[in-house]
């Protein structure tokens, strides 16, 4: 008999604090009841209450101690308990009491958070009824503590009289899923105000980068392409054709730059790169091999430039565009990201895809490529039909230039008419031929200075200043030139 009493203090502890937790659970849902008519809820404390409660995991024979135990302490406390045993509870009575327990408790959050989901926004109807409604589930609860203080176990047997237990779960799992639910469409209320919140901030980024792009155009006229935004076709001239072909020009010395230091690091003499470029024109100073590597990269991007089609046979519908047509390319194109028209997929842009195509076998060689980066694999992803296109810094860099160059040859050809060169609508590309006279009209210098022999610098005299090899090309539209940059040399001029 002791040893039996022994080991059943711990249990008679624990069931008389969890009867001591559900009495302090009750009173606090009898308090924030109270509360409801005032209008203040304290979503946490019920939450944490009613989480607590869910914690409980209950075995039979805990059960059975519990309501033993609350039977005994009713009769007199734990020494009349080896006198007169209490009655026997069997457990199916004791779970449909625990079922009925969580099912109420659950019913009650399922009543606060549609209490809570109706005061945002206000609805005074709504709050009545889940008011009413969490007061009926707190009576619930509270009748259920009456009972379970009066007599234990006629309570449970009370609650096995009802509804069995699977019903029980059921009510509790569908009061469980009607508080996420409401859980639920609060957290995309908020996502949506957020989502709104981020929209009105990307537009108001937007509006200040339009208003710092004009201001830079201001500042500095040309530099940026915000001058072309909302351009039209009645309002076009040379103005818009020189910005246009200044981005060009700057991409294209950007990407020989690249291709310098590529050189560098793979080992390769520039001076021989560039030997090889323009033979027969000697570099007045080492360092003026970065200009033979941009003269090759504009005229391998400029080739074909005259022509409608850029030179491509795959292209020879374009030979019928008007001048509208050019125009709302440009107008698309520059607007367009670089994700749309690196998409080898999209047919929208396929003619500036087949200029890619085209350019960068011609431009980057095989030995090249190999050489840079230790494979061909960017090559074969260009050539081959229908695979994206390399997603590599090397050729993003690329492809940026290729377009500003497309870009100006759809702005070309807007000025195009098809009368004479002379004409004032008119547009054309030129270039000096090596050994030309150096000419200030139609020629700019890459340095008027040169490096002789000594290394100091002295100016070359008027008359000995002859074209080397043509930097960037030049145009002509309408009666504006814009003159290309060459490198000089003091070579004799050829018959």
């Amino acid at each position: 008999m002791e040893t039996l009493m022994a080991a059943e203090l711990p249990q008679q502890k624990a069931g008389g604090g969890l009867a001591r937790r559900l009495v302090r659970l009750l009173r606090r849902k009898r308090s924030t009841a109270g509360s409801v008519a005032g209008g203040e809820y304290d979503e946490s404390s019920l939450d944490s209450s009613i989480n607590s409660l869910s914690k409980l995991k209950l075995s039979a024979a805990t059960l059975d101690v519990l309501f033993r135990n609350a039977a005994v302490e009713k009769k007199g406390g734990a020494t009349q308990s080896a006198a007169a045993p209490a009655p026997a509870l069997d457990s199916a009575s004791a779970h449909a009491f625990v079922a009925s327990l969580f099912a109420g408790v659950s019913a009650v959050k399922a009543a606060y958070a549609q209490l809570q989901q109706a005061q945002h926004p206000y609805d005074a109807e709504a709050i009545q009824s889940a008011d009413a409604a969490l007061v009926a589930e707190l009576t619930k609860l509270s009748d259920h503590k009456r009972q379970f203080a009066r007599d234990p176990v006629a309570a449970a047997k009370s609650a096995a009289v009802g509804p069995p237990v699977l019903a029980a779960h059921a009510d509790e799992q569908r009061h469980l899923l009607r508080t996420y639910e409401i859980t639920a469409g609060k957290l995309g209320k908020e996502l949506r105000g957020r989502d709104a919140e981020a929209e009105r901030a990307r537009a108001a980024l937007a509006d200040e980068l339009r208003a710092a792009r004009a201001l830079e155009e201001r500042v500095h006229p040309g530099r940026t392409l915000a001058a072309l935004d909302g351009l039209h076709l009645s309002g076009l001239n040379a103005t818009h054709f020189l910005t246009a072909m200044r981005h060009a020009v700057k991409s294209v010395r950007s990407f020989a730059k690249s291709v310098l230091g590529e050189m560098r690091r793979a080992g390769w003499d520039p001076a021989a790169a560039a030997a090889a470029v323009h033979p027969g024109v000697p570099l007045r100073h080492p360092g003026d091999a970065k200009f033979a590597l941009e003269s090759f990269v504009a005229l391998k991007m400029f080739a074909g430039f005259h022509r409608r089609d850029f030179g491509l046979s795959s292209l020879h519908d374009r030979s019928s565009y008007d001048r509208r047509r050019f125009f709302v390319e440009f107008a698309e194109l520059k607007a367009a990201p670089a994700v749309a028209f690196l998409d080898a997929r999209s047919s929208r842009w396929s003619a500036l895809g087949e200029f890619l195509r085209d350019r960068y076998p011609s431009l980057v060689h095989e030995r090249m490529e190999a050489s840079f980066f230790g494979n061909t694999a960017q090559r074969g992803a260009v050539a081959s039909l229908g695979a994206s296109f390399p997603e590599t810094p090397w050729f993003a860099e690329f492809a940026e230039m290729a377009r500003r160059v497309w870009l100006l040859h759809c702005l070309f050809f807007t000025f195009d008419s098809g009368v004479g060169c002379d004409s004032d609508d008119s547009a054309s590309i030129f270039q000096a031929p090596a050994g030309a006279r150096f000419s200030e009209v139609y020629m700019e210098s890459v340095s008027d200075l040169d490096t002789d022999g000594d290394g100091g610098t002295a100016l070359t005299p008027p008359g000995e200043r002859v074209v080397g090899f043509t930097v960037v090309p030049g145009f002509k539209v309408g009666r504006t030139v814009m003159q290309c940059r060459v490198y000089l040399s003091r070579l004799a001029r050829q018959p």
